[in-house]
């Protein structure tokens, strides 16, 4: 069995229990090979780690259960290691070492089949702000934008404590995302890529995009040149600015540079929808998220021609 199989198979597994498993790595300076998350109940979020191997050389697994799994215990409250079905013997002596370190043990038979031999307990080593500010945080912002958007997302977890939640193939998309110097969570819209900038902004005259912006007071507008996607993003800064503040002739402007930058920018009207450090409930979450939606839904529906 290959690990990717093992990977799949203990995805596969969380998400029959209701959990949301992102496919790509969730980085929290080391990167679990499966993450996933649900809500407990309105205010407690679970969060699991898994590290998977291909091996059934007990010698390996309990190393790794001393290091790596180990790690992910700093920053999730539950963590296992996964590994293809061991005889009795083998499986006892692995359960005895990873029950010392609070670790839970899966099991993947050939047929893809999950069992759960041990459960994790909750590590001593876990902190209180690693779990807070990269677990936490960032699976309430994936858990939000699944649950109100309610729709197929794009997902960024590269970075240690950023998170991206998006829909990149429409023209102006719903984004939600921590990516600013205080880590505070933002929620808005966002049009991006070349050919969705000059679809949405092209036709748009200042005035009737300067029409919506009195009724944005707590907005901001972030426009951004994009240089190139490749081998990484290179872009600056154009405008940060309140929406409320700009007159229709600043937005004509915008308009004028989108255009001679020939649409490579990134354009992003929105405003924060909770602090870093807020810890709230699940409906509080999704209501103010709901509210964004609502308030910006006229202006999408203007801006992609609906």
């Amino acid at each position: 069995m290959e690990e990717s199989e093992v990977k799949k198979a203990v995805r596969r597994h969380f998400e029959g229990q209701r959990y949301f498993s992102p496919e790509k790595e969730f980085n929290i300076g080391v990167r679990p090979d499966v993450t996933a998350f649900r809500w407990i109940n309105d205010y407690e979020i679970g969060a699991v780690a898994v590290e998977c191997k291909k091996t059934t050389q007990i010698r390996s697994l309990i190393e790794i259960g001393l290091t790596q799994a180990r790690e992910y215990q700093l920053a999730f409250p539950y963590v296992y290691l996964a590994a293809p079905s061991l005889d009795t013997g083998a499986l006892e002596t692995l359960k005895n070492t990873l029950g010392l370190l609070r670790i839970g043990m899966l099991s993947v038979n050939d047929a893809g089949k999950v069992e759960e031999e041990m459960k994790p307990n909750i590590s001593p080593r876990l902190s209180y702000s690693e779990f807070l500010y990269k677990v936490r945080q960032r699976a309430v912002a994936i858990l939000t934008y699944k649950e109100v958007v309610r729709e197929h997302f794009d997902l960024n977890v590269q970075d240690i404590e950023d998170v991206h939640c998006y829909r990149k193939e429409e023209a102006a998309n719903f984004l939600l995302n921590n990516a600013n110097p205080r880590g505070d969570y933002y929620f808005g819209i966002c049009i991006e890529q070349q050919k969705n900038v000059k679809q949405t902004l092209e036709k748009m005259e200042g005035k009737h995009l300067h029409k919506f912006f009195p009724d944005l007071e707590s907005y901001i507008i972030d426009l951004s040149y994009i240089d190139t996607y490749r081998p990484r993003e290179v872009s600056w800064p154009v405008l940060i600015r309140r929406c409320r503040d700009l007159s229709e002739e600043d937005v004509k402007r915008i308009l004028d540079y989108c255009k001679e930058k020939r649409w490579k920018i990134r354009l992003i009207l929105w405003r924060k929808v909770w602090d870093k450090d807020e810890v709230l409930s699940r409906k509080e979450h999704n209501s103010r998220v709901e509210k964004i939606i609502k308030e910006l839904t006229p202006l999408r529906q203007t801006l992609i021609g609906t």
